[in-house]
Order: C-alpha cells, then structure tokens, then sequence
C-alpha cells in the first residue's frame, strides 16, 4: 500500500468516465445543492461505468437526510421500485430513471444504513456509516468514501460471502475481479491508517491480522482459507448481525429459490412504487407490434418485472384444449370456416354465421378473458404486462367482439344467438388496459414489411388489405393512449414507445 498524505478534493477517475448518463449526473448536481450527505460507498474501481449506466449507483445516504434524497430523486426523474417476494433489505430502495441517449433503464441502489455481508441475505448491519462519510475525497462531484473504509469494508464484504456453500459459489464463480479490486484499493489507500482503523473498529482485531486476510483474497485459489478465516470473523462479529443463524439460513434458502425462479422465468423481482399496469400494443398487421414489444422487454425487463403476452393467439384452457387439438383437421375438411373467411366484406354483409364458427368464438373469448384476467391481478401485484393486440369495445373489431346488436338481432336461431350472447359476454368481462400504444404506419409500409416476413403460409397482401380496416378501428374509451408511427428507422420508434411507456407507469 502507498502512503498517502493531505488528499486533494477532487481526485482523477482510475479510467476515463466516457459518456456519463444525464439522470445520474442530475441526481449528483441535486445532491450536492442540496447539501445531502451521501457517498458512493462500494465498487468505485467501477465508478466510470457505473456513470455510464453500465453498473449499479450504490449509495450510502445519511438517514437525517432521507427525505431530501427521496425528494431529489423524484426531481430529476427517478421512480422508486420495492423488491417482491420477500427478496428486499432493510434500509435498501431501489429506483429507476429512463436514460433518453441510450432508452435503458438507470439503477439507482440507495442504503440509508450499511446491511452488507453475504450477498443474498445481508445478514451484517455494520455501523461503518461515520467511517464511510469521513471522507473528502469526490470523483466527477460524487463523495467518495476514505480508501481505508472502503478497503476494509470490502474485505469483510469478500470474507463474509465464504461463510455459506451458496454464497461460497456465488463468489467464485467470477472470482478474477475480486483480486483486481483489492489491488485498486491497496493502492489507494494509506497502509498505516487501514490497519489503525480495521484494529480500532473489528471487534478481537490482532496485529496482522488485516494483512493474513488481505493476503487469502488476494490468492484466487485459497477459497478453504477464505472460508477459515470467514467463519472466524462472521463469529466475532455475531452482534453485528440484523438475522440469527437460522433465520438468515432460512431467508438464503428462500432467496435462491427467488433467484432461480427469477432467471428461469427471465422476470426481475421488482416492481415500481406506484404499481404494474397492462400495456397494449395495436395496431394493423406489420406495424411492428411484436418488434417493439420485444424492444420495451429488452430496456425494461432487465430492471423490473415486464411479461409478454400476446391477446391474438391466447394459450388454451382446459375447455378450449380439446376443440384446439381438431383444428388442424378443421380447416382441412371446412375451409370456408377460417377466420379469414369471415374476415371477407362480403361474408360478413351475409351475415352467416355456422355454428362451428359461433363455437369457436366462444372459446376464443373464453382464453382471451382467462388470459386478461390473469394479467390483470399480474398488474395488479405490479408486473408491467405488454400485450400484443387486445380486445376493444367494438363490435366486429379484430380481437374483440364479432357479433353487434344487429347481427345477434337478425339471426334466426336461438342457439346461434344464445352462443353470440356468451360471446359478447365474456368480452364484456375482460378488464381494460392501462395504456394503450397506437401504432401506426402507411399501408405501403406494412405491405413491405409483411412481404419480408418469414411465415409459414408466407405474405398475404389481400388478407392484410382486408384486416386493416377491422383493426385500426380498435376503440378504448377512457383509456390513455399514445400514438407512434412505426414508418421511420426502427431506433426512432423504439425510443418513442419506450419514452411513451416509462412515461405512463
């Protein structure tokens, strides 16, 4: 380690900031006007691609200051998010900010006191929070903790995370930074005055003691002396913990079963403060429906919980399975019953209507209902739920209701009119969206795009000529919209429906 002297205010970044994001940069100029007392308290080795919105804004907050933090965070841009299922920390918010260059989120993690530890539990409240603040050291405006206090909390942060197997493997498994932070921090910080401050802070310290645990890091393959010295030191610092022994084993349990679950269902265990919502994307066929819902799923699903669903082609139900297995052999044997057949000007002036055609209707109602449904209460334990396509409030409208009064008024069966009934029925029962997305582009644009689509029964202009007027005449009264032309460059309409969305949550 070097010993340093009188540290200057502002000290040159470890590597060049690059392009820093405007929130983060915003957030920082608030703070400091303000007089918050704050400080970037872990991983400043990464403090440039942090302000690239490559990593995490970790920041410790002093408490007294919280609600002038919360208040700056709103100003700027942020929305606080809550972590679900139980997978949240004491102390610990998370919140949001759209980045208008890049259209992705920017995370900002904020303690107000230090719970830190093994990474899924954070079983430790150590009260570094004075040692941390004591600092006059700024990077790009931003408080840095002292060297000596950042070093020593991370080397408890490394130890501790060695004191279970999945925290073990956990840690291991990217193991190489590990050594490189470390590296960084020696560097920076004074030897003499690391080792007074671990030796007037860790409880039992020894002469040395620093040292032998700084050197167990430091040697990747030394994991059983990590784990050693890990175990003796989380058992020293036992009054230090926020969960006993089995608790904590309790909640690490819980949590990896959140993680797995999380990354095999590819969902984020966060939600924003102010809820979910239901997002509908329509629109006529090639307007870019399903391109800009895999766009809002890649800026927004990274951060927050953000499912897809897609309202035209809902999974079956247990009624509607069986009717879905013979469809195949359907459209073989009655091909004048496709839908698109019925999509015909002239068919539907006719207004004959067979009862496998009615049948149908009413099982696709059916799973469109059960599938809204279950969004709905998605939405309502705040997951942001894209759909694409969704039923409207008017009648003969693609993804809504067929059938209009007139229409159920002129059939001359009972049966037929009784199976339009339920039909409108069940439509009638599915909750509205919280925002609708208008896409809309020329109709030669969507001819182009459809002719370059790879589909099984490959392009059909005709069917697309015939759809769009069933399908830009969707209505959803009382419902806020946003309209986005898709004709420009992709990117363009990428950023505005991105815009447009994180706007409305």
């Amino acid at each position: 380690m070097n010993e340093i002297g009188a540290r200057s205010v502002e000290i040159p970044a470890s590597k060049p900031v690059g392009h820093a994001q405007a929130p983060f940069m915003a957030l920082v100029s608030e703070l400091n006007s303000r007089q918050v007392r704050y400080c970037h308290w872990k991983s400043n080795i990464r403090l440039p691609e942090t302000l690239a919105g490559d990593e995490d804004f970790d920041v410790l907050v002093d408490r007294i200051d919280a609600a002038t933090f919360l208040e700056a965070l709103s100003d700027v841009g942020f929305k606080l998010a809550l972590s679900r299922y139980g997978s949240g920390h004491p102390g610990v918010i998370h919140a949001f900010a759209l980045d208008s260059a890049t259209q992705r989120l920017l995370h900002v993690h904020a303690y107000f006191q230090v719970v830190t530890g093994d990474s899924l539990v954070k079983s430790y409240r150590l009260p570094f929070e004075p040692l941390l603040f004591g600092g006059d050291l700024r990077d790009s405006g931003i408080p840095l903790p002292p060297p000596e206090a950042e070093l020593a909390v991370f080397v408890l942060r490394i130890l501790l995370k060695h004191t279970s197997l999945a925290e073990c493997l956990l840690v291991n498994r990217h193991y190489r930074s590990v050594p490189e932070e470390l590296a960084w921090l020696r560097d920076r910080a004074s030897d003499e005055a690391a080792q007074a401050l671990w030796a007037s802070t860790i409880p039992g310290a020894t002469d040395g003691e620093l040292d032998r645990l700084i050197a167990a890091i430091a040697e990747p393959t030394a994991v059983l002396r990590r784990i050693r010295l890990g175990l003796r030191l989380a058992w020293r610092l036992r009054d230090w913990r926020r969960l006993g022994v089995m608790t904590a084993a309790a909640s690490r349990l819980w949590r990896l079963g959140i993680l797995v679950s999380s990354r095999m269902r590819r969902r984020r265990p966060r939600s924003l403060v102010a809820g979910g919502a239901i997002v509908a994307l329509v629109g006529p066929k090639a307007s870019g429906k399903s391109t800009l819902g895999a766009a809002l799923a890649d800026r927004l699903g990274k951060q927050l919980d953000l499912r897809r669903i897609h309202v035209g082609k809902p999974p079956a139900t247990l009624l509607s399975a069986p009717v879905r297995l013979m469809l195949p052999l359907l459209r073989k044997a009655m091909p004048e019953e496709r839908s698109g057949e019925y999509q015909r000007p002239e068919r539907r002036e006719e207004g004959r209507y067979s009862l496998v055609y009615l049948v149908r209707m009413v099982l696709l109602a059916h799973d469109r209902r059960a599938l809204l449904l279950r969004s709905r209460r998605a939405a309502s334990e705040g997951a942001i739920v894209v759909a694409d396509r969704y039923p409207s409030t008017e009648a003969g409208v693609i993804d809504g209701s067929q059938f209009d009064d007139a229409t159920v008024a002129a059939c001359g069966s009972r049966l037929k009119r009784f199976l339009m009934n339920m039909e409108r029925r069940l439509y009638r029962g599915v909750p509205s969206p919280d925002l609708v997305v208008r896409l809309v582009a020329p109709i030669e644009t969507t001819l182009l795009r459809d002719a370059t689509r790879n589909k099984r029964d490959g392009p059909d202009p005709d069917s697309l000529r015939r759809r769009r007027e069933i399908e830009t005449a969707a209505a959803f009264p009382g419902v806020p919209a946003v309209t986005i032309r898709t004709d420009r460059a992709l990117e363009q309409s990428v950023s505005d429906v991105v815009r447009g969305v994180w706007r409305h949550l």
